[in-house]
């Protein structure tokens, strides 16, 4: 039988659990504005691994059977935003139907030196002769006048335009600034932003202008147990396959509602159950080196790399000061920032550089103010095992 399981960076799972609010959420926003209303950009905001780039692939998929214009991109170091919303068109535009896809077809629609055409591979953009050097002109003047054209089109045919922009805290300042001030430029036009990012992303948005204060902002955190059990059990039952409740309690255990961990220790126990009809609690532990090997080679080294020798000091005074509390064996045990800081001979001000690299590097978060956890189950672990070797 086929494995289930998914896992993998932005790899959609078989079913998308535990997100019905924000499903919702999006559903309420695109009745709006076929109603004639104009949208209020959303965005979703969540530690890396808790499903984020999942979430926009399900808007996008049904969004776009509803007939919009709906694009996924994840931002890229340096790229400005119409390239992003360039890509975000090409994405969708081989599938508008009737009036929309008239439209898309007219050929005045061009946007960065690029314009929107109909060849015999479908709709494309191709360069735009007349259009002359495309660093002459005004980002944010372009922006706007493509987009509301979009807007008109999409109008006309009465459905809207999604922009389903990922990793939003990549953009530079100065290039989501003028992504920002276009948005708010568009007035009343049928244009949404969907976007995802890292939790620190509304404060970087609202820096670069402040329009993004009235964004509607919405977390995206690790799975309650009722749901993580269910991401679980529902694909193998699909397929005939059950688990014992001891193996259930142990997956969820090892997990901790990360979707990502659910879809990696699942997937294989799978493989350890060899096709039987019921995964044990020995198929889940027989799993367990398999998947620390991975992620000790994988997500665990790729994060500690990305440190600077400094930022790797830091992390480990975390391990050390959580390991000085009674509960310091404990799966995400938050540690106090200021008792970080003292470990390391310096005074909050002194360490607070550090502190905010290692947190727009993804590797600890701030759950609450003045407190630290590392953003994915296990990685004090990996820190204390490479502290032995």
């Amino acid at each position: 039988m086929l494995n289930p399981y998914t896992p993998g960076a932005g790899t959609p799972p078989r079913a998308l659990i535990g997100r019905g609010s924000q499903l919702a959420l999006v559903r309420d926003l695109a009745d709006q504005v076929e109603a004639g209303r104009a949208p209020n950009p959303i965005i979703f905001t969540g530690l890396r691994g808790v499903g984020k780039t999942s979430l926009l692939y399900e808007v996008r998929d049904e969004l776009r059977a509803r007939g919009w214009l709906a694009g996924y991109y994840e931002v890229r170091r340096d790229v400005e935003p119409r390239v992003a919303v360039r890509a975000i068109v090409q994405d969708s535009a081989g599938l508008a139907r009737g009036a929309l896809r008239k439209a898309l077809s007219s050929g005045a629609h061009a946007i960065g030196g690029l314009r929107l055409t109909a060849g015999p591979s479908g709709l494309a953009f191709q360069v735009d002769a007349r259009a002359g050097d495309a660093s002459d002109r005004d980002p944010y003047a372009e922006l706007v006048a493509f987009l509301s054209r979009l807007g008109q089109d999409a109008r006309r045919s009465g459905v809207g335009v999604a922009l389903l922009v990922d990793e939003l805290q990549v953009f530079r300042k100065r290039d989501v600034s003028v992504l920002v001030q276009a948005l708010s430029a568009l007035k009343d036009q049928p244009v949404a932003l969907l976007g995802a990012g890292l939790p620190y992303l509304a404060g970087e948005l609202s820096g670069a202008n402040t329009y993004a204060e009235r964004f509607r902002y919405e977390q995206i955190d690790r799975l309650d147990e009722a749901d993580a059990r269910s991401a679980v059990v529902d694909p193998a039952f699909d397929q005939g396959t059950t688990w014992a409740a001891d193996a259930l309690d142990r997956i969820v255990a090892l997990a901790a509602g990360y979707p990502y961990f659910l879809q990696l220790y699942a997937s294989e126990s799978w493989i350890a159950a060899g096709g039987a009809a019921r995964i044990t609690l020995g198929h889940v532990e027989a799993s367990v080196p398999s998947v620390r090997r991975q992620l000790d080679a994988g997500l665990y080294s790729a994060r500690f790399a990305r440190l600077s020798q400094r930022e790797r000091e830091y992390v480990e005074a975390m391990v050390a000061v959580a390991d000085q509390h009674p509960d310091g064996g404990r799966v995400d045990l938050p540690v106090g920032s200021g008792a970080v800081a003292e470990h390391l001979s310096l005074t909050l001000a002194q360490a607070s550089t550090t502190r905010a690299r290692v947190i727009r590097k993804g590797v600890v978060h701030a759950p609450t103010h003045g407190e630290l956890a590392f953003s994915v189950p296990g990685f004090a672990d990996y820190v204390r095992r490479r502290a032995g070797e």
